[in-house]
């Protein structure tokens, strides 16, 4: 028995099949080796030099400034020694007036008053001081005149002084001025200034006699004192000076205006 032609299947056309999208690649990066971990760097700061020295000379600054600043730092060294030798002789302070001095130096005074050396005028000077029973400097016009170590200077001096005599009590006021040579040792900026040669002239004098009311209406007021009890000597002490220091025990009073008598 004949079999039947089979039908050919047609076979269906295949879909279009779509590509896959690869991923687009990293860009490579090298690796680097490890590299070592940056030194901190430390920025010194050199400290400036001070314009204004204290009660007793600064040590010296050897930087380098501009020819007008280092002016500026040498007429306020020349201010201070004037300044310390004001106080020196208000406090009797044989230290603060050796201080001022370079060791050959010399004072003129006038050929009746005293002409030496400045060793012999600190002693005599103190003794001289020692007489009154208080004095007072006040140093201002500070002219120096700037001749690279050497300084030639003129400074006035008003002073006061109080006296006991045994007609009473006399206050006697004198306006002067200073003449004095300075000298910078060792040379430079790292050098000190010192007096060389000191001259004092007097321009006018007056005296009065003292009845001293003030003192006597106020005994309680801050009276000085011309050794190292008087308070200038105990500021490190003053309230706030140290940590955790007690607050004073004057806190807390009130005052009427009439507390001072005049």
């Amino acid at each position: 028995m004949a079999t039947a032609p089979k039908k050919q299947i047609k076979s269906a056309k295949a879909l279009p099949v779509k590509k896959a999208i690869k991923p687009a690649k990293a860009p490579l990066t090298k690796k680097l080796p490890p590299q070592p971990p940056k030194k901190a760097t430390v920025t010194v700061t050199k400290p400036r030099p001070s314009l204004m020295s204290g009660l007793a000379p600064s040590a010296p600054s050897a930087a380098h400034l501009p020819a007008g600043l280092q002016t500026v730092v040498d007429k306020s060294e020349i201010g201070d020694v004037l300044y310390r030798l004001a106080r020196g002789l208000d406090r009797i302070d044989e230290t603060l007036l050796r201080s001022i001095f370079h060791h050959e130096a010399t004072v003129d005074l006038g050929p009746g008053v005293f002409q030496g050396t400045s060793n012999d005028y600190i002693h005599w000077g103190l003794g001289v001081v020692g007489q009154v029973r208080s004095s007072h400097h006040l140093i201002g016009n500070i002219f120096p005149t700037l001749e690279g170590d050497v300084a030639l200077v003129e400074s006035y001096c008003h002073a006061h002084f109080r006296m006991d005599k045994p007609t009473g009590r006399e206050d006697v006021f004198m306006g002067s001025r200073f003449l004095d040579r300075f000298e910078r040792r060792p040379s430079g900026p790292a050098g000190v200034w010192k007096i060389v040669h000191h001259k004092q002239i007097i321009d006018w004098v007056r005296t009065e006699s003292v009845a001293d009311i003030f003192y006597h209406h106020n005994p309680d007021a801050l009276w000085s004192y011309r050794t190292k009890t008087d308070p200038s000597y105990q500021m490190a002490q003053f309230p706030g000076s140290q940590a955790g220091s007690k607050l004073p025990s004057f806190l807390g009073r009130r005052y009427e205006s009439k507390s001072v008598k005049f």
